[in-house]
């Protein structure tokens, strides 16, 4: 298949006189991370470049001698915008994607076509585990996983066997916008229970998938409840001291970095049981921790914990439920 090129396009020289070279340019092509066998419902890819008169109009078999792709032939130095649409039998729109290229010499594109309306790109994603006893790179049964949940963008968590995404295996997010994303990952055991985390960015392109990895860590928890008092210690209901919310965060105390930096992880105050509130948190590095709360009532009062505010241990693989709940003082300032 040829690019047949108009009569007369200028082409600007760059600086110096550096030579370029005209060129083939390689279209490979998948659908949503799929060849062409895969995805029985697409007959053809229609290939187009602005500016350029292609054989055949640019409309091309999915599959040719076993290549997905096309490769066009002859294309003068510059760089090209192209569009390339996935059609069904009846020529129906099913798969597109648009980008850029540069010729100087042959040049091979590597694209993905995602589905009509859906974002137009995605990422392969797997996860490793810490070291321990038994491997310095332990598999799923060796780090004791049997599922790992999955969430982008703090969306519906997916469930997957753990060894869909373990080390060279991958599984794929669903279709995004290209650009960064929020990702976490929670591996649990057969009982459910959460053992290892991972919370990081992760980096989608369009037209052409990326791949991460989470490189998991372990992970404990904590119960801490507040009880509130005036500034002349006489205890309060949330409804008395005129608070709707508590700010709740853990200072480590050696590094005395905030685990949910300055905003701080926000809670409805509920008047509870003995007029307490209680937080169960189930994601946190092992180590220690001053716990730090605060809460601003309506009416402008300010509660704080106390500079003594108590220390929380926080232990690999171990979750102290609401019974085992760490007291804090909200005193009004």
């Amino acid at each position: 298949m040829f690019a047949i090129l108009p009569g007369c396009v200028v082409h600007e020289e760059p600086c110096c006189d550096v030579p370029r070279y005209e060129g083939d340019v390689t279209f490979r092509w998948s659908f949503g991370g799929q060849r062409c066998d895969d995805v029985r419902a697409v007959h053809g890819v229609n290939v187009i470049i602005p500016g350029e008169v292609l054989a055949n109009d640019g409309r091309y078999n999915c599959q040719a001698n076993g290549f997905d792709g096309i490769v066009l032939h002859r294309f003068a130095p510059g760089t090209y915008s192209f569009r390339l649409e996935g059609v069904g039998y009846g020529n129906e729109l099913l798969y597109e994607t648009h980008g850029t290229f540069t010729v100087d010499g042959n040049v091979t594109v590597n694209v993905d076509l995602t589905p009509t309306g859906a974002p137009p790109s995605f990422a392969y994603l797997s996860w490793l585990f810490p070291p321990n006893s038994y491997s310095p790179s332990p598999n799923c049964n060796q780090a004791g996983i049997t599922h790992v949940e999955a969430s982008v963008d703090g969306g519906d968590w997916a469930r997957f066997e753990c060894w869909e995404g373990h080390a060279a295996n991958q599984i794929r997010t669903p279709y995004l916008d290209p650009g960064y994303h929020g990702l976490e990952l929670v591996a649990v055991d057969r009982n459910g229970l959460p053992w290892f985390y991972f919370g990081g960015d992760i980096l989608t392109q369009l037209g052409q998938p990326t791949s991460h990895t989470g490189s998991m860590w372990a992970i404990g928890g904590a119960s801490v409840r507040w009880e509130l008092r005036s500034r002349y210690g006489h205890r309060q209901t949330c409804y008395e001291a005129g608070l709707q919310r508590v700010g709740i965060n853990f200072r480590d105390i050696h590094t005395g970095e905030l685990v949910y930096g300055d905003v701080g992880d926000w809670h409805d105050c509920v008047d509870g049981p003995n007029e307490s509130s209680v937080v169960v948190y189930q994601f946190l590095r092992p180590g220690r921790y001053v716990v730090e709360m605060y809460a601003s009532a309506r009416d402008g009062r300010e509660y704080f914990s106390p500079d003594n505010s108590p220390v929380i241990d926080v232990v690999a693989h171990q979750f102290p439920g609401p019974n085992s709940s760490l007291p804090v003082y909200l005193i009004e300032d």
